[in-house]
């Protein structure tokens, strides 16, 4: 379901199943409900829309699955709008860049099964890259699941040895060097062997954040944030990422 040309759009997961936006409006209410519940009245401030423009957009939203609306319990004659869907990618400009190096790291490889079961993960992110797709936040969740499959086998005595613990498994699955460029706040640094683009890195950066994010989950109890990331180096190989725990607390370590 989709409900504009296949440019300059937003993906997102529902519970109806994939959705499409790329109305301008529809994609700032997401944007403004990411982080807060509002009511069609803050909407209306905030964003400079009539309420009436807004409903229709709010209406079709609810049906489409991207946002819930429920009765305001300060005020029943109120709805309050919540975000109930993912973001799993966003367009950007195709880059001849990312392709070139998608086909040439298949052509360097594709003798040597061992170099290409490495290289294959890097191939399909530069390959997104290349089409015009980032798939940095669906990157973010793989992430995730990849630590919530490890049942918290990583989890150390304390927070060092559980970094640890997930730097040596990161490597070892061959998706890069993790190293830790300090503890307060806590920053990681994945290195990669193979030349990249920005936005390809920025991907495959995003799963690397998922998995430690997860990983200090299980350990502490504590969800974790990643509040800044950058991309650096001469062939865009480098990700740095800083993580701090966000106040809430998990109900349990599962």
């Amino acid at each position: 379901m989709n409900d504009g040309p296949l440019t300059d759009f937003e993906l997102y997961y529902t519970k109806n199943g994939l959705v499409q936006v790329s109305n301008d409006v529809r994609r700032r209410i997401l944007s403004e409900l990411k982080d807060r519940n509002l009511s069609l009245t803050e909407l209306s401030r905030i964003m400079g829309k009539a309420q009436s423009t807004l409903s229709v957009h709010l209406d079709k939203m609810v049906a489409d699955g991207l946002i819930s609306a429920h009765d305001d319990p300060e005020d029943s004659r109120r709805k309050i709008y919540s975000l109930v869907s993912i973001m799993l990618a966003h367009s950007k400009p195709p880059s001849d860049d990312s392709m070139n190096l998608a086909i040439k790291a298949l052509s360097d490889f594709a003798n040597d099964p061992e170099k290409m079961r490495d290289a294959i993960l890097r191939f399909i992110f530069l390959g997104f890259d290349g089409m015009g797709l980032s798939i940095g936040p669906m990157a973010h969740i793989l992430g995730r699941i990849h630590a919530m499959a490890l049942g918290g086998s990583l989890t150390g005595s304390n927070i060092e040895d559980t970094v640890s613990n997930a730097r040596d498994y990161y490597r070892r699955m061959g998706l890069g060097d993790a190293s830790v460029y300090s503890l307060k706040p806590l920053t990681i640094i994945i290195k990669d062997d193979m030349p990249f683009t920005e936005g390809s890195e920025k991907s495959l950066g995003k799963y690397a954040s998922g998995f430690f994010c997860k990983v200090l989950e299980d350990a502490t109890g504590k969800t974790y944030d990643v509040v800044s990331s950058e991309v650096f180096g001469s062939e865009f190989n480098y990700y740095r990422f800083v993580m701090e725990p966000s106040v809430k607390v998990l109900e349990n370590k599962n």
